[in-house]
This record gives C-alpha cells, structure tokens and sequence, in this order.
C-alpha cells in the first residue's frame, strides 16, 4: 500500500519502564484510520536503532475495503532500558517484513493439567495443578492465542460436567512465563471453591522466600506465607537469578505459599489460592483463578492485570478519534477544581473491593482504602472509567475498569445452562434479604437474571481490545446474545433503554449494522409505552394522575410516575442514537422531554431527590450522574441555557461543600427524622396526602446531611460533566459562593455543624 493513502506515516510512543535493562514492551495502541494494514509490521526506531515489533491486530476500523487497517492491536518488542527514564519511540508500517526468530529464555510444555519450565542453564519449574479431580474423559482443546517471535499465548479448555477448568500459559523471549488455572465451579447453588492452587517442584540450587518484613533462606523445614492484609511475598531461585511471584494474590487476600527443600538439587513449592478452610464464596457458575509468574530476577514484575508494568503514553488524538473522549481539562487556573478532580479519580479507584470480590468496583467510604462489600452491579459505570484514563493518561483508572470487567467475568455474568450473558442481581443485605450461609463477607449474587442489571457489555470491548484476553470477547458476544434475545424496554423494564448506549457503541466501532437494529428495537419498544409528555414510567404504564405523596421505591407499582432515576437512562444512550437516525420518530421529543423533566425537577439544591422528585431523601452523591445526563441531551439537541443551569447547579452543590470539608456531600435527609417527628423515614409516607403537601424547603434547614460516602454513578460522571460545562461557561462560576438564602447557602452555613 503506498504510503500517500495513510493519514500519517508514524505514531510516536513514549515508554517509561518499570526497571532498566532488557525489557519486554507490550502494549496494545490505538491507530488512526488507513496507518498499518493487515498483514503489515511495525518497525519500531529510538533514533538510533530499530527493531521489529510484533502485531497482533485485535480490531480493524470499519467501512474499509479489505485489507483493513487496524484500529487497536497488540505491540510487542524488546529493548535494552538504560534507565528508568522515558524513551521515545517512532512506529512505522512495513509491507513483506516479519520481526527476527528468536529462540526463547525458556522452553514450556503444557501437558493436561500439568506445565513444565525449563530455563537454559537455569532451574526447571514442575507444576501441578491442584483442584478437584476431573471426572470427564473429553479430550482437552488447545487454543493458540498469539504466537509471534516475541510472545506465545495458549488455552488448554479442560472439560468436565462439575469442575470445568482452563490451564492458561503465556510465555515472552526473555524468559517471562505467566501459568493461570481457571476453574469453574458447575454445580447448582452457593457453595465455596475447593482446595486450588498449584504445586511446583523446583530444580534449583537455592531458593529464598521474601516476604515483605524480610527473606527467608528456605531449608528442610517448610515456611509458610499466608496472603493477609496487603502481604505479599516473592520466591528467589538460584542465587536469586529467577523470581517466582503470585501478583494478585495480596489483594485477594486469601491463600497460602508453602516452601520446603526436599530431595537434594529439589524444592518443594506450593501455592493455594484458597483453602477450604477459607471458604471462599464460590457460587454455581463462579469461576476462581489461580496464577503464577516466573521470570528472571531482572524484569519488571506483572503487575495485578497480569500485563507488563511499562507506562506507555501516545497521542491524545489517537484515543479521541478511536472513542471520541475529548480533551483533558485544562485547569492550572483553578487549583482547587485540579484537586477535585483527583480526588474523584482517586475515590473510584478506592471504590473497588478487595478480597473475595476483588474488583468489584462497590462504594467508595472517605477513610477506607477499598470498597465496600455491598454494591450494584451495573458495568455501564466501568466505561467512563475507561475513557478517562484513556484522556488523562492514569494507569491506576485503567487497572481498575480492566479488573472490574474480569470480576464482572468471573462473579457476576451469569453463566448457568440457557442465562449465559445475563446479569446477576446482589443479594441486597440491606433491605433484609439473608444472604446465603448467613455470610455477610461477601455481596452474594441472587441466583437468577436481572435484565435491568444487564448494560454496559460495551466495556467488555474495551476490555478485549486494551488485553486482548479472549475472555473479554466470549463476555461481550454473550452479553450481546442475550440482551438481543431476552431485555426489552417494555413492561417493567423501561429504564432497559439505557442499552441503547452499548449497542450505539459497538455500531461506532464495528460498523456493524445489527448492532444499530438492537439500539432501535429497545427505542421503539420504549416509544410504543411514552405516556404525557413524552415521558414514561419505571412500569411503562401510564403515569398515574394526581398520585399520593411518595416516600416507598415500590410505590411506582400502584402509582406510576415519572421517576427522574429511571427517566435518565433514556438520556445515556438516545441522544448518540440521533447521530444515526435523525429521522426517527419521537426520538428527539423523547431526549427534550426527558432533559427538560429532570430540569424542571431538580431539587434546587443541585441534585434530584429519590424515588419521587418531591420525596424527602435527596441524594447529593447522584447530581453528577443527572447532570451528565442533560450534558448528553444537550449534546444532541444543542445547548440549553435552562439545561446549563442546571448542570450548573449539580456540579456547585458538589464542588462548594468539597471545598469546606474536603469530601463528597452524599445526601440530605427529611427534616422529619432528624428533628424526632418520626423515627424512620418510611414513617414519613404518612404524614402527607400529596406531595406538595409536604415543605421539602425545611430540609436545607433542618435535614440531616451526610458526607464521605458516594456510589460509582456518582463518582464516575464527575470529571466528564466539568469538561461539558467548560466548554460553554467559565468555570470561575462553579466557585462563586452561594448566596446565604438559596439552599446550597442554607446548607453550606451547617456544614460545619455536621462536620
């Protein structure tokens, strides 16, 4: 292909490397349209040397005549670091080249459920498996992954009717070798996983067992590590020449290593992730994995995604137009919004839990270094997640979304016979329900589908094209298939239309047409239920005249309203439908309607409150999530002054109380609780006939106000709802003090009474 027919002939990387010396690079780029064609190579040049890479293409850009140029693809090659400092890179595509065969540091065998590792002139690793016996006699299935000059990636599939398992080897040039053991616990209702791990038996002249309060030297009397807290520990071999490591095992916190010298010239090496003593949740369905890593001393240790540590950065504009996330926020005037900011993005990171459910992104608690054990499990919220570590270039937001996908994978995607890719619902503590074994450690999942549980299966494509683990794919094939055949947004399931963003989604970057359909059928369905004003209820039923005063969620079942959570799922994805479909009828009335609702219903406060809009409870941690809604809205439609304010008025009520107490105002309480009118809010349902019957303004002087606390709706719509508002207003606004008689006055004159 000749070069005049790519947008640019090179894309520039910058590689800071976690250790210096030789080091395996691999990363997977976004490229622009037309740049490296299938069947081409990277060559790879510093400026004074050049290298092969190897390619492995993961997505192409769509509407291209074949070959087809790759959007996303996976970069390997490795360089001699000769420090710790960046090192700029020139990528250029070559025709008819291959990168050099090289012979690998190790040879690896991969035998059933045993693997084999042999380093020349170095020790030999021989492990094995430790799981439930296989009862099945099918034969094993080999998957080949990706095999290039510098990386080999296969699957074992070992089948079985209760125990299937997955032995996973990844292997690079200079001697990096990650085994995972996948196991699947198939049998019917809540459980616990089983003894799991792997033992080794180690040809090595020494080895040494380093924890983090020091080393042991390893003799004939066996040392035991149990994976507490945030203890990790690393195995030495052969005058420390090889490390053998567990990467996530510190944060799921559970198993052990136990390390002997046996026989002489043999070490007896064993690792359970967990023990049945533990009892670690495993529920029908459930998948636990098992890893470990062995390298020479001299790499860069995986870190907890199993990828390889390097920071890579490339230009902001290739993420834009692969994803259309924008530009960063420039904010060096405004220093106070920069530590908002960071704060937000530090929240969601502290949002996901560890142990059990590590991953799992729940609840994020001012104080506590992780999430909360309960938590919704809606992975819609991983995708901003994505897209703003993609813009701000935060390796640590990346980490996250990537590990809440394989939680969403192994725990929470429904993978029992004729639900695979449904979606979970949390066994919710609560609101009463007992979990399963009275086990109040883990957020057990309900055993059964929750079709309003199951959106944002777009992420797993961001999953699949950052890693290129086929586990992402087979999730997002699964979730599309079933959301295709089985979630509607009709009767009980309205607020499904939110759908339509990952079907929208995967149409933008596949060009496939049928994902277009889906995103129309959900539309269509929802059309056919609008009610007055273009609006529609949580039911689909039409909204219920002059109803009662509302303080109970399952109010909506009597008497449906027009509830501003569930109306906001029209505003995630229908305003990027019109992109497509400018035609369709009611689309555009229906986004008005819905944006010119939560306007008009917003507490003046900032935020909206739950479930009614005149209920007692408002829910300050939820206004971004409604501010980037009519953001979305108006994206579509064109800027609304009245929209504006709006937005406005969200993001003040979380910056201002920010900047007095430095954490996230979470909510406002009725006035009735907090001054002994009642002694619990559902009394308050009550108390009034109708909803204007109640003085909602006496909360601003009199409700209680909570802080420190904030679900992932409301801390991952932050930074992108700002980046909206900068662009049509100053952003000197938001820091305005509000004037002492509007209520974000009244309340901001408390705070320091509740703080």
């Amino acid at each position: 292909m000749s070069s005049d027919l790519r947008k640019t002939e090179s894309v520039d990387v910058a590689v800071t490397p976690a250790a210096s010396g030789r080091q395996l690079v691999r990363y997977s780029l976004p490229f622009p349209k037309g740049f490296v064609r299938e069947g081409e190579v990277l060559e790879v040049s510093d400026g004074r040397s050049r290298v092969m890479a190897a390619l492995r293409p993961l997505s192409y850009h769509p509407g291209e005549e074949k070959p087809s140029s790759v959007r996303r693809g996976l970069v390997t090659f490795p360089y001699e670091f000769k420090s710790v400092k960046p090192v700029r890179f020139e990528l250029m595509p070559v025709s008819g080249s291959s990168e050099p065969r090289l012979a690998f540091a190790a040879d690896v065998v991969v035998d059933g459920e045993a693997v084999s590792i042999t380093y020349r002139d170095g020790p030999v690793f021989r492990a094995r498996l430790v799981a439930p016996r296989r009862t099945s006699c099918e034969p094993a299935q080999t998957e080949i992954v990706e095999s290039n000059s510098y990386f080999t990636w296969t699957r074992v599939l070992l089948p079985d009717s209760r125990w299937p398992r997955v032995i996973e080897v990844r292997a690079d040039v200079l001697g990096g070798v990650t085994v995972i053991a996948h196991l699947q616990r198939n049998l019917r209702g809540n459980g616990y996983a089983p003894a799991f791990g792997w033992k080794l038996d180690v040809e090595a002249s020494s080895a040494v067992l380093e924890p983090e309060d020091g080393a042991n030297k390893v003799g004939q009397r066996a040392i035991t590590h149990k994976f507490e807290g945030d203890a990790s520990c690393a195995a030495f071999f052969d005058n420390c020449r090889f490390a053998l490591r567990h990467p996530t095992a510190q944060f799921k916190r559970r198993g052990l290593v136990t390390i002997k010298r046996a026989v002489a010239g043999r070490i007896s090496y064993r690792y359970l992730r967990s023990t049945v003593e533990e009892k670690v949740p495993m529920q029908q369905a459930a998948w636990r994995k098992a890893e470990f890593t062995i390298a020479p001393a001299g790499l860069a240790p995986l870190a907890e995604t199993l990828e390889y540590p390097h920071a890579v950065t490339v230009d902001l504009r290739l993420w834009d137009e692969l994803y259309g996330i924008g530009s960063p926020l420039d904010l060096c005037d405004y220093p106070e919004l920069a530590e908002i900011v960071e704060y937000h993005r530090e929240a969601i990171r502290r949002s996901a839990a560890l142990g059990d459910d590590w991953g799992n992104v729940t609840m994020f608690h001012d104080g506590s270094d992780h999430g909360a054990i309960n938590g919704m499990n809606r992975l819609n919220l991983c995708i901003p997640i994505f897209e703003d570590a993609y813009r701000a270039g935060d390796g640590r937001l990346l980490k996250a979304a990537l590990l809440w996908c394989e939680n969403f994978h192994d725990l929470t995607v429904w993978w029992g016979p004729g639900k695979t890719g449904g979606t979970r619902y949390p066994n919710v503590i609560p609101i009463g329900k007992k979990p399963p074994h009275d086990d109040r450690t883990f957020q057990w999942r309900t055993n059964g589908q929750s079709h309003f549980c199951t959106k944002g299966f777009y992420a797993f494509l961001l999953a699949y094209e950052h890693t290129g683990d086929p586990r992402m794919l087979d999730a997002l094939k699964a979730q599309v298939a079933y959301t295709s055949e089985h979630v509607r947004a009709g009767r009980n399931g309205t607020r499904n239309v939110g759908c339509v963003l990952d079907f929208v989604r995967l149409y933008r970057c596949t060009g496939e047409r049928v994902y277009l359909d889906q995103a129309l059928r959900l539309f269509r369905e929802l059309r056919n239920l609008l009610s007055t004003g273009d609006l529609f209820t949580e039911s689909g039923r039409p909204i219920y005249a002059n109803p009662p005063f509302i303080e109970d969620d399952s109010a909506w079942r009597l008497y449906p309203f027009a509830k501003p959570y569930i109306l906001g799922y029209a505003l995630s994805g229908l305003p990027e439908l019109i992109q497509h479909t400018t035609d369709e009828p009611k689309l555009r009335d229906v986004v008005q309607a819905v944006a010119d609702f939560l306007t008009d219903n917003q507490d003046p406060l900032g935020g909206w409150r739950y479930p009614h809009p005149r209920s007692s409870l408002a829910y300050g941690e939820l206004a971004t999530e409604g501010a980037w809604q009519l953001a979305q809205a108006d994206k579509a439609l064109g800027v609304q002054p009245r929209h504006l304010d709006a937005i406005e008025r969200a993001l003040r009520q979380r910056i201002l109380p920010f900047r007095k107490t430095g954490t996230i105002f979470s909510a406002l309480a009725g006035w009735e609780v907090s001054t002994g009118k009642v002694k619990e809010r559902r009394e308050v349902n009550d108390l009034y006939e109708h909803p204007e019957s109640r003085d909602y303004t006496r909360d601003y002087d009199e409700g209680e106000l909570s802080f420190g606390r904030c679900c992932p709706d409301g801390s991952v719509r932050f930074v992108d709802t700002l980046r909206f508002y900068a662009q049509h207003r100053p952003l000197s606004r938001l820091l305005e003090p509000p004037a002492d008689d509007e209520p974000l006055g009244r309340v901001m004159a408390r705070v320091h009474e509740e703080k």
